[in-house]
């Protein structure tokens, strides 16, 4: 009997909820594919490993460690949630110790990983952070190639993996001829790797997470503490905030954050949002928020720069109020994020004062967004309009991430409205701008 190529498909089951079912549809299709080429019968060869097979009365550590220590290949789907679950990160990590000796460079990017292939599922822009292009996928991962290789002889092909690239594997799910190309490119993929060893004794009790794992230390025999992340590296040139395409997020807050190691000339500093591998200073609630005001901002289209004041709380408003302005008159998109403790819960302070001075004032044009930081926190905002004459731009966003993403996705729309009808869509010249996706059960 041949040994049929088989494969463990490792991903966030949030992300396989999603609506449209994309992802359970494109293993499926993986599956049959590689079954149809390497002449498997699915109903006696089942070639794929998913947690949604086993049922809920099997033992699930059990039944996916199988797949793990005797799978040929390991399929894993990029998107943010997937770095942040542990049981993603153990799933990876068993699987690239079942290989070659593995090394680490000196930007902390393992080596030495085979039969591992890595799918980016959602748009380019979904795995940048702060400008800084896949910025958000761990440092092990940057030498596991992610994209198809293209020799140039065929256009369909060019085509299907330009487009796979820049929006990413979930859009080219139904999207044909592309996706029977990509198909057909993954499991050609598939059948040329090599057979790698079982490994026996798997426990996802004991299993680390790959991605919060000492891998240098590991690789040298040196321990298996946590130790730091490497340093970042220069910040690429030219990354710079685009017009409607981009948003700049001011954060007044007194809350602990660690400042982004890189400098830009449209902020006094940029705030590190935690990623998987890095161990930084920041209050969980409010890097719970700076996530959400980055997915909220992919989800639309836009690329997402968290930003502070020197400090983060302003004693004056004319700082903060040069950089609004500026950032607003070259049409990019401004958000002042304002820690309701701050304002208006200090409206007397001197920094209360700056800030309501900065909400009041013509010089910008954007959001002011006040998130319920606190569980059983409340805030009326129309009311606070109504009772002190302040401009309609404040908008509440509740505690709860489901609820906050989709409060962030409507005001991000209206404020992508707002900038093209200002007349900057009919300039000369001017770069078009796709409208944003919206909010709603409806959408692809």
């Amino acid at each position: 009997m041949p040994a049929f190529p088989t494969f463990f498909f490792s991903h966030a089951r949030q992300d396989r909820e999603a609506p449209g079912n994309y992802l359970r549809r494109f293993f499926d299709d993986l599956e049959s594919k590689l079954a149809q080429w390497a002449g498997a019968d699915l109903e006696t060869h089942r070639l794929g490993t998913i947690d949604s097979r086993v049922p809920q009365s099997n033992n699930w550590d059990a039944e996916l460690s199988t797949g793990l220590g005797n799978n040929r290949a390991f399929i894993a789907i990029l998107t943010p949630l997937y770095f942040n679950r542990p049981n993603c990160g153990k799933e990876l990590a068993v699987f690239v110790l079942r290989g070659g000796p593995l090394g680490v460079n000196p930007n902390g990017a393992l080596t030495g990983v085979t039969n591992v292939m890595l799918i980016r599922w959602l748009p380019e822009n979904a795995y940048t952070a702060n400008g800084v292009k896949d910025a958000i996928i761990p440092a092990i991962l940057r030498l596991i190639e992610d994209t198809p290789a293209d020799p140039g002889r065929d256009l369909e092909r060019t085509q299907a993996i330009e487009r796979y690239r820049k929006k990413g594997m979930e859009k080219c799910v139904t999207f044909e001829p592309h996706y029977g190309e990509l198909l057909d490119l993954f499991v050609d993929r598939i059948r040329g790797m090599p057979e790698l060893p079982p490994a026996l004794g798997i426990s996802f009790a004991t299993a680390h997470d790959a991605f919060r794992y000492d891998w240098r230390a590991h690789c040298t025999g040196a321990g298996t503490a946590a130790g730091p992340a490497p340093a970042p590296g220069p910040r690429p040139a030219g990354i710079v905030p685009r017009p409607l395409a981009s948003i700049v997020a001011f954060y007044v807050t007194s809350r602990p954050f660690t400042p982004d190691p890189n400098a830009v000339d449209f902020a006094d500093q940029l705030v590190a949002e935690p990623l998987p591998g890095t161990a930084i200073s920041i209050d969980p609630l409010f890097a719970g928020l700076l996530a959400d005001v980055r997915a909220a901002g992919v989800a639309e289209g836009l690329t997402v720069f968290h930003a502070a004041g020197n400090p983060a709380v302003p004693a004056s408003p004319e700082p903060l109020l040069i950089r609004l302005a500026r950032l607003s008159a070259t049409g990019v998109l401004t958000a002042l994020v304002v820690d309701p403790a701050v304002w208006p819960g200090m409206t007397n302070s001197p920094s209360g004062a700056a800030v309501e001075e900065i909400i009041r004032s013509p010089r910008w044009t954007g959001l002011v967004l006040i998130p319920a930081m606190d569980a059983g926190s409340t805030l009326n905002i129309d009311e606070l309009i109504a009772t002190r004459g302040l401009p309609p731009r404040l908008i509440a966003l509740p505690q709860t991430s489901d609820r906050r993403m989709a409060a962030l996705r409507r005001a991000l729309i209206q404020a992508r409205g707002r900038g093209l009808s200002s007349g900057s869509e009919s300039a000369p010249g001017a770069e078009h701008v796709p409208l944003l996706k919206g909010v709603g059960p409806g959408r692809a």
